[in-house]
């Protein structure tokens, strides 16, 4: 059966495909939430032609475990290949019993194509890995396409039947170690932001050659565990927007996120905040920048993308002492406002591909859903959301609402930029592409249009044909939109790097 994937906060950045079986282990993939299911019966395979041809199981021949393995790998990449070329028929053949149940050839093909065809023409088969694991084998393909990468994940059972199967986009610079050169001109140096002793953070200060005292960027992730980059399936956005602001002039800060690094501090979901998450490092960071007298520190600006262009306009007032702020894809909306539009869209994608025991199913997710959203929304208007003290009684700091605890919505619910945007003073930058399928152009744009409205000191782009990474959109309204590695458009970092060189009055 389908499983169905609600969007909670941050977009999946991984496809995943489909499991009998326990997922596999390896942190470049993200498997789905699939039931566990036992192996084939052994006693199930075919009788042999006669007796007196086979051996009995304490006659057959040791295979060892690297034997099994090569086998094993040639198996998947030859079932890969058959994927490429078309025959999921003679794919799915091979699956068990169980995978069987779960996936038909014709549900094979539509996930094959959906995921693998915007990525452009196969060039070549980049490595085939497994990992031994009792009887089972987990076997890794990574294939390399014009626009990206792919590596399938296909494990096997002790009959070397495949029972399970995982696909996730591959940054093929990550497989090669042929990752672009700094340019001309930039200058990079490793740095640590310790916004908590306990975590200090690997970040890169990015300088432009020759540049006396050059105004700083410090560059501020969307939500989830993501590296200084901001990688998304091989895109950059994160580092083309340093490299490009370098190029005219303009230094930045970039750092890996708190939870990319230490995952186990997110351990405790109770005790997530947003402050942890993201607010205490951003605060190190600018005292960094601040104290670097080689950058001019009454030019420190704060770009946020996604939850962290929301987070503008709280940082600008506990940090009055910035130039000026940049929001890019980011919102004023409650952050579950924007977690309710992406589920209800992504249920009316999948809705006539479903069986009526699927759409049983998920309508009883969106009814959970419905009833979170209402439940935030209730709490949010009459303030007890902001004050824990303040919650009814059928509601406590870790019940889970859209898979989060209270706690964490209560922390989100005190730094909304609408508590703040009244107050802001300081030069605005607001950045939307036309194509985000995250954050709306209808629906979000025209919210910072309508709070800023007469405000001298804002300026507002709006960007055709731009998706939420700001990079030229792929036509697709879901996470397969970032499968083809591009840049962030040039018009882009140029209007950043004019917000900045030409300071509103």
């Amino acid at each position: 059966m389908k499983r169905f994937l609600i969007l909670l906060i941050s977009a999946l950045l991984s496809i995943t495909l489909f499991a009998a079986c326990s997922a596999p282990s390896q942190e470049s993939a993200e498997p789905s939430p699939a039931e566990s299911a036992s192996a084939s019966d052994p006693d199930s395979a075919s009788e042999p032609a006669s007796a007196s041809a086979s051996a009995s199981p304490s006659e057959q021949p040791a295979v060892s475990g690297e034997e099994r393995q090569a086998s094993l790998e040639q198996k998947a990449e030859e079932l890969v290949s058959l994927m490429r070329a078309g025959d999921f028929d003679a794919a799915a053949s091979q699956f068990n019993e169980q995978m069987a149940a779960v996936l038909s050839a014709e549900a094979l093909k539509e996930s094959w194509d959906s995921t693998v065809l915007p990525l452009g023409a196969y060039i070549r088969t980049l490595s085939v890995d497994s990992v031994l694991d009792g009887e089972n084998c987990l076997v890794s393909v990574i294939d390399e396409y014009e626009g990206n990468g792919i590596l399938v994940q296909i494990s096997f059972d002790d009959a070397a039947a495949v029972q399970g199967m995982w696909l996730t986009y591959q940054d093929i610079s990550a497989v090669t170690g042929d990752t672009p050169s700094v340019p001309e001109g930039v200058i990079e140096e490793e740095i640590t932001v310790t916004g908590d002793p306990a975590y200090p953070l690997s970040g890169t200060l990015t300088l432009p050659q020759g540049t006396d005292k050059p105004p700083v960027v410090i560059l501020v992730q969307g939500s989830g565990a993501s590296d200084r980059n901001e990688t998304i399936t091989g895109n950059t956005p994160f580092r083309d927007i340093a490299w490009g602001l370098a190029e005219q002039g303009i230094a930045s800060i970039r750092y890996d996120k708190r939870y990319y690094t230490y995952p186990e501090a997110a351990s405790d979901p109770a005790a997530v905040t947003i402050e942890d998450e993201v607010l205490e490092d951003v605060d190190a960071a600018i005292a960094l920048a601040e104290a670097d007298s080689r950058l001019d520190a009454d030019r420190i600006y704060v770009l946020g993308h996604s939850l962290g262009g929301m987070l503008t306009p709280a940082i600008a007032a506990d940090h009055p002492e910035l130039a000026g702020i940049i929001s890019m894809a980011g919102s004023l909306r409650r952050l579950w406002e924007i977690s309710y539009d992406q589920n209800m869209a992504a249920a009316e994608a999948a809705r006539p591909s479903l069986s009526e025991e699927e759409q049983f199913l998920l309508n009883l997710q969106l009814a959970q859903v419905e009833a979170d959203t209402a439940a935030l929304n209730d709490l949010s208007a009459s303030g007890q959301l902001a004050d824990l003290d303040t919650l009814p009684e059928d509601i406590t700091p870790e019940t889970l609402l859209l898979g989060l605890p209270v706690t964490y919505w209560s922390s989100l619910e005190r730094y909304a930029g609408m508590n703040f945007i009244d107050e802001i003073t300081m030069p605005i930058l607001i950045l939307q592409g036309d194509a985000d399928f995250q954050v709306y152009a209808d629906v979000d744009y025209p919210l910072w249009q309508e709070a800023l409205d007469g405000r001298s000191n804002v300026v507002f782009r709006l960007y055709e044909g731009l998706n939420h990474l700001m990079m030229p959109t792929q036509g697709r309204q879901d996470t397969s939109e970032y499968a083809v590695k591009s840049q962030v458009d040039g018009q882009v970092i140029a209007d950043i790097a004019a917000f900045i060189a030409f300071p509103l009055a």
